[in-house]
């Protein structure tokens, strides 16, 4: 504290002091401030020390510059031998250098040496600690309860690992690969760990891994089932890499302590996600500012919470036949998962118009309106000119051939015409008309189907958008309940809980783990929807892009609609009543209905002409007898034998006969059946005007309820965020108290859940919005996405043009 008085009352003169080994090992100076200057004692000689070192430095020296001169020189920055002894000496050698203010035991063995000290005469951090419980480390009341002692403890960690290692894979005896000196010198960690893992049913065999890749291979015997790989400090990088080719090449499936980063490089899982060492570096930076601002070290929390969660190599699961489990995909990270559906994008937009181009219903309502047609062309086709033409090969008993005084010949072969041709047929032209409008209306509804797919189709598309948002909202709650789980257990170390809120978490793991489970089966079952609707594969995956309130699609093409919904009252009924005229425009299920009106009002004109219209139709036909033979061919009655004067009594009558005539038909009497037609017509007539009158109402409310719809929804999306911030703050807020004791589980369990329903509505809310719009679309009989500029600019000016003439302000900007 009182170094903090001192900052106040002095002014800052700012110098600048260059680095000596150009890794940062002065902050920004200003001669005025209060110095600290740090010490850093390391293991032993490591490839990987000067990352981790410079990782801390510079949080370090981040935090603390703008109120302290901070320095880490790099003569007090010991690297140790990898013995105790050496470490201990290191530590002894900083502890007693009255230039340092702070020692950072920047290693595992070195955070054991400091951590067991119980007399040390200035402040040390010990931050890189294995297993706080294995390794004995004093804790009292959440803190050291050393003075000048703080170090950072996660929860059980080997036990915990192995645990979800066999939930990947099982197995019974595992290797452990451990950094040989640390194995060697601090032997509790792997007497207790074994004692540990014997209670949970797993064999461990210890291996001590030195510098190079055969000492990392010779503990992996035949039977060795798995490998979990502690901080292997001094195995070069290529050998590590080396290394993890060899496990794959086993097919041994592996584990790392340290998590992610490993997990990147080739190990199979991991349990600490990649901000690990960065918090963990942050959380070192503000235990040590707490310290230099006078804060005794021995009282600050020790605990650190890792926030778990599983990583998974997916390239080195193929590649060693291992395939995990639906319990633990549920919330684990995965990494080089296979990608088959990179190919195939979709968009909203894209979505929507390979939907209305391929979609088999709409298909098949193409080919009904294709069969339609040709029931036009066939009732015209009773006005055009009807020919037929036949033959006939005729064959007589022969008796009856003679007998026939040469008028029928046993053997004829002969051809025939017929021609006949309306003239007027008040029934036939009614039919060609009436087929039409029919017609009509059968493309009003096909371009019905088109809107419903259409909406379908965007609906479908956002529908998976939400699936996945909620998908990863859920798996997002897991590692909020595995993080409140740590803190439980935390709590359960230092005895500010009992073994029942382990407990509660972890039934509240499984109930999540069933939570992304059945999201991830809507989620599937939206995928499925959206494949059917665009006759694909129902299981064909593919790649999707978000959308949202920014989307330019949106912005240029509803940018003056939404204008007026989140406008003045006033101004969203005149949009409304806009709205409503245009659906009554374009509604296609208005003009089905009015084609089968016109088509019914042409039915009983004709069922009335019917009393007096007659039928006229021309006909012609010619027939020919191309040949004769056998018996009855010549007659008996011969002109040359007959009397004088009677040779003109019997002409002979050629082979082609023809004739023409006029047919005019008019029914006088068909028993009632004309009035019941006409009677039926008019009344089929006045029940399809009132069932337009009906649909138009329909349409109306319609649009206008789909409006209202919108417009609430696009108000709930800030609300919903809003309400989304306040929870996931109020979260934060109680989860920091339930790790300090202040509050209970019931607390931290309601404000979780209210958090991730916040968080599920304020994503509903989007889609909800966006799906609501598309409603408003099809309820006004058009989507703008099918529109031209010039159909576009025609609708913004109608809009402008009733926004005037109702005398509120237009659209236009």
């Amino acid at each position: 504290m009182m170094c903090w008085l001192i900052r106040v009352f002095l002014t800052s003169v700012v110098v600048f002091v260059s680095t000596t080994d150009g890794a940062g090992a002065y902050a920004l100076q200003d001669p005025q401030l209060p110095r600290v200057t740090i010490g850093v004692v390391r293991d032993g000689p490591s490839d990987q020390h000067p990352e981790i070192t410079e990782r801390f430095r510079q949080e370090i020296l981040g935090l603390l510059s703008g109120d302290f001169n901070v320095s880490m020189p790099p003569e007090k920055d010991l690297q140790a031998d990898w013995t105790l002894a050496g470490v201990a000496a290191a530590v002894d050698r900083l502890l007693s250098d009255p230039e340092i203010d702070v020692v950072l035991a920047l290693g595992v063995m070195a955070s054991h040496v400091a951590a067991q000290r119980r007399d040390l005469p200035k402040p040390v951090v010990a931050p890189i600690v294995i297993d706080a419980e294995l390794q004995g480390l004093p804790l009292e009341d959440g803190a050291s309860g050393v003075r000048n002692l703080n170090y950072v403890t996660l929860p059980q960690t080997i036990p915990p690992d192995l645990l979800a290692f066999r939930e990947i894979v099982p197995f019974t005896r595992v290797a452990v690969l451990a950094n040989g000196p640390s194995l060697e010198q601090i032997p509790e960690i792997k007497s207790r760990a074994e004692q540990r893992l014997a209670e949970i049913g797993l064999e461990a065999r210890w291996s001590p891994v030195g510098t190079t890749l055969e000492s990392a291979l010779v503990g992996l015997s035949d039977d060795i089932e798995a490998v979990y790989i502690l901080p292997l400090f001094r195995l070069v990088s290529s050998d590590f890499d080396r290394l993890v080719e060899a496990l794959i090449d086993r097919g041994l499936p592996s584990f790392s302590w340290r998590g992610a980063s490993e997990v990147r490089r080739g190990i199979l899982a991991g349990r600490k996600p990649d901000t690990f060492f960065p918090r963990l570096a942050r959380r070192t930076a503000l235990n040590i500012q707490r310290i230099v601002l006078g804060e005794d070290a021995g009282t600050l929390p020790v605990a650190f919470p890792a926030r778990p969660r599983v990583t998974i190599n997916m390239a080195t699961a193929r590649a060693i036949g291992v395939y995990p489990p639906w319990k633990v995909i549920t919330e684990a990270q995965l990494i080089n998962e296979e990608r088959r559906e990179a190919d195939r994008r979709l968009s909203l937009a894209s979505a929507v118009r390979e939907a209305v181009r391929v979609n088999l219903d709409l298909a098949a309502e193409g080919r009904a309106v294709a069969a339609g047609a040709q029931d036009v062309r066939t009732a015209a086709s009773l006005l055009l000119p009807q020919i037929n033409v036949s033959t006939l090969g005729n064959v007589i008993d022969e008796d009856r051939a003679q007998a026939s005084f040469g008028n029928q010949s046993q053997r004829t072969f002969s051809g025939s015409a017929t021609l006949s041709q309306v003239i007027f047929s008040e029934a036939t032209w009614a039919n060609v008309s009436v087929q039409r409008s029919i017609q009509q209306s059968r493309v009003l509804d096909r371009e019905r189907v088109r809107l419903d797919i259409a909406v379908e189709a965007a609906t479908a598309y956002l529908n998976v958008l939400r699936a996945k948002t909620v998908e990863r909202i859920e798996r997002e709650n897991i590692l909020v309940t595995r993080t409140n789980l740590e803190l439980a257990q935390v709590r359960r170390s230092i005895g500010a809980s009992g073994p029942g809120e382990v407990y509660r978490w972890e039934n509240q793991i499984a109930n999540d783990r069933q939570a992304v489970i059945e999201a991830s089966v809507q989620r599937n079952l939206a995928e499925i929807e959206l494949n059917r609707l665009l006759h694909r594969p129902l299981e064909e995956p593919f790649l999707t892009e978000e959308v949202g309130l920014d989307d330019p699609l949106l912005i240029t093409q509803h940018e003056r609609l939404l204008s007026q919904t989140a406008g003045d009252p006033w101004s969203f009924r005149v949009l409304r009543a806009f709205m409503a005229q245009e659906a009554l425009a374009a509604s296609p299920e208005l003009g089905a209905l009015e084609a089968g009106i016109k088509a019914q009002r042409r039915a009983l004109r004709s069922a009335g002409r019917a009393f007096w219209s007659p039928t006229l139709a021309l006909q012609a036909g010619v027939t020919n007898v191309f040949s004769r033979g056998g018996p009855g061919t010549d007659s008996p009655l011969q002109a040359a034998s007959l009397p004088d004067g009677f040779n003109n009594l019997f002409t002979d009558v050629d082979d082609l006969n023809w004739s023409v005539g006029l047919n005019i038909s008019l029914p006088l009497f068909s028993g009632g059946s004309r009035f019941a037609a006409r009677s039926q017509a008019a009344e089929e007539l006045a029940g399809l005007e009132l069932q337009r009158g009906s649909v138009a109402e329909r349409v109306e409310q319609r649009v206008r309820a789909a409006l209202h719809q919108m417009g609430g929804s696009l108000a709930n999306i800030d609300l919903s965020r809003d309400a989304a911030e306040a929870a996931r703050n109020n979260l934060d807020l109680v989860s920091d108290a339930y790790g300090r004791g202040l509050v209970s589980i019931l607390d931290l369990l309601d404000a979780q859940n209210a958090a991730l329903v916040a968080d599920q509505v304020a994503a509903n809310a989007v889609y909800d919005f966006l799906i609501d719009l598309m409603i408003v679309e099809r309820a006004a009989g058009e989507f703008d996405l099918f529109r031209t500029p010039e159909q576009r600019e025609a609708f913004f000016e109608r809009l402008d043009a009733f926004f005037a003439e109702a005398g509120a302000p237009t659209t236009r900007r």
